[in-house]
């Protein structure tokens, strides 16, 4: 079976390919992020929202940037991303991880040189879930599918938006992104789970505009 990792490095090579013969309109950059993640419910128990916290994650990957003209761009990520939530559980502090490979699409509309607003839809692949706790160091996994007994579903969808401040070569901004599908089968004990996301993000542009 293909680890999540190759599968990424794959996806990674199919992006970089689309862009021969468009590079007088598009920027190149590598990102970083820190994710603050939690999860937000509906009809769910008391126990399932008890001591709920949100999760400091990773996230990284590529970004391409389209331009339409000198105010709207179009840009497209390819990011792998870990998301989540912690909980109490009877004094232990549980804290479950979510591996997504994410692709967001945004429109970006430059309101001065520098300053830009972005928003537009998200999608996320699962790769990978487990949980820790606070007293022993090794991982759980589950299971991803659409059946009552695994943990987390294949995808999650939704939207995104943020600010971001540009100047030559770098870019830092914050995004926020929530998610519109119940990402768990079982609904974490309650009818609807999504995921709920601040990203706090810096790009490196390795390619400029001809």
């Amino acid at each position: 079976m293909i680890s999540s990792k190759i599968k990424f490095y794959l996806i990674i090579l199919l992006f970089f390919s689309q862009f021969k013969g468009y590079t007088d309109k598009i920027k190149l950059a590598f990102k970083t992020g820190i994710n603050l993640s939690t999860i937000t419910s509906s009809n769910s128990s008391e126990e399932f929202n008890l001591g709920k916290g949100f999760l400091p994650g990773l996230a990284v990957g590529i970004l391409s940037e389209y331009f339409v003209d000198d105010d709207y761009s179009l840009v497209i990520e390819a990011n792998y991303s870990t998301k989540g939530f912690t909980m109490n559980q009877m004094g232990v502090r549980v804290r479950s991880y979510s591996k997504y490979l994410e692709i967001p699409f945004r429109l970006k509309y430059y309101s001065s040189n520098d300053l830009a607003f972005e928003m537009g839809p998200y999608l996320g692949i699962a790769l990978k879930e487990y949980i820790k706790n606070n007293i022993s160091s090794s991982k759980v996994y589950g299971q991803i599918g659409n059946d009552f007994s695994d943990v987390l579903k294949p995808f999650d969808l939704g939207a995104q938006g943020g600010v971001s401040f540009n100047k030559n070569d770098f870019s830092l901004g914050i995004i926020i992104s929530y998610g519109i599908l119940n990402i768990r089968p079982a609904g974490g004990l309650g009818n609807s789970v999504r995921n709920l996301n601040t990203q706090v993000r810096f790009n490196y542009f390795f390619s400029k505009l001809e």
